[in-house]
């Protein structure tokens, strides 16, 4: 069975990383503020993050294939706003964005439900053989992103981590190694990333593009899923982590820039990840997500007769094969079309999968009691 995951993206700027019993914290050992001295659930807690996944071979070929889709806004270029909060740098949508997200269909731990996107931050190292907080077969990488999404249920990412709640929280860590060629992506972060090398300072910036700072190969990546938590503290087992093992690249000199901006203490950050952590039995489960974008959302409305006042909402997945024609109908829709007209007059509105604007393109009439639409988001 395939699992549909999509994300959308709205503006909520929340600062993960913070403080530990009003205590400020560190990643250096040698010092009090350091990882052994966090206290709390960082110390106490069984299902901590990060982890190191022992994978093999026959682990990849037996990974469940399931689709992952995106939004619009997932995929276009976007204004942001960027972070020193002392500890990463983060970056987060603009907040007039209202886009909703959810997930729906399939089995396991992100099905039929909703992660908005809040932010992404960033982990790395002072040497390109390490910095990254997931490791694959005990081996490190240059950086690692995290995407942050919470649950829909919750108005924040503030009140998902209050909840307590296993899945309150849905990360996408993304690995990074150092290439010679300079990834496009960072672009839009590096151009305004010198406005905020001091702690606390928060700049804004333009085109960031939240699925160009996934791998390449999305079109189909392995993911590990499983239960963790937050990687500073107060480390709340809140997080449904999804690390995905195709890496992507940063270059030397890209790398080099966010070493260069300056924590809380006033030191270039250079060595921001949390050290590995037990995994105590918990379960990994491996999916091969393939990347989507589309959903067509077809809401029925019963006006009169016996199911008056009754609204049904029902769901179909579309393929990223959708022509950028905005005379072209997909063939699921023509199809709920088909089923539907001996029971409803509808009125039959689709947006263009490339265009903000709904586009009318079909209206008719047939009995009295009953309408319904489509809408491609």
């Amino acid at each position: 069975m395939k699992l549909a995951l999509l994300i959308f993206s709205a503006g909520f700027l929340v600062i993960m990383p913070g403080k530990a019993n009003g205590a400020s914290f560190c990643y250096d050992e040698t010092q009090d503020c350091g990882p052994n001295s966090w206290g709390g659930v960082c110390n106490t807690g069984r299902h901590q993050s990060p982890i190191n996944f022992n994978i093999s071979n026959d682990d990849l070929s037996k990974a469940e294939k399931v689709e992952l889709y995106y939004s619009k806004d997932y995929g276009k270029n976007q204004a942001f706003i960027l972070k020193n909060n002392g500890h990463t740098i983060q970056a987060s949508v603009r907040a007039d964005l209202t886009s909703t997200s959810f997930l729906q269909g399939g089995q396991g731990n992100l099905a039929n439900k909703r992660y908005i996107f809040s932010q992404i931050h960033f982990h790395w190292g002072s040497k390109n053989n390490r910095g990254s907080e997931h490791k694959f077969n005990d081996a490190p990488h240059a950086m690692e992103g995290h995407f942050v999404h919470y649950s829909s249920e919750f108005s924040g990412t503030t009140e998902a981590i209050k909840s307590n709640q296993p899945n309150a929280l849905a990360v996408f860590g993304v690995v990074y190694d150092v290439s010679n060629v300079p990834n496009a992506a960072f672009d839009p972060i590096l151009k305004v990333l010198s406005n905020v090398k001091n702690s606390g300072h928060n700049t804004t910036g333009t085109n960031l593009n939240l699925l160009k700072l996934l791998p390449k190969q999305t079109e189909r990546f392995y993911d590990f899923q499983y239960n963790g938590s937050l990687t500073t503290p107060d480390c709340a087992e809140v997080v449904l982590w999804n690390s995905i093992k195709n890496t992507e690249q940063i270059s030397e000199t890209q790398l080099q820039q966010f070493r260069e901006v300056l924590d809380e203490q006033n030191k270039p950050m250079q060595e921001i990840f949390r050290p590995i952590q037990q995994l105590n039995n918990r379960k990994i489960q491996v999916y091969e997500f393939e990347l989507t974008r589309g959903i067509t959302q077809l809401k029925m409305e019963e006006n009169g007769g016996i199911a008056e006042n009754r609204e049904i909402r029902l769901s179909v997945m579309i393929s990223n094969t959708i022509t950028k024609s905005n005379s072209s109908i997909p063939f699921q829709i023509l199809y709920l079309h088909f089923l539907l007209l001996h029971f409803c007059a509808y009125s039959f509105a689709v947006q263009n999968i490339f265009d903000v604007n709904h586009q009318q393109i079909m209206t008719d009439g047939w009995t009295e009691n009953c309408s319904y639409s489509t809408d491609l988001i």
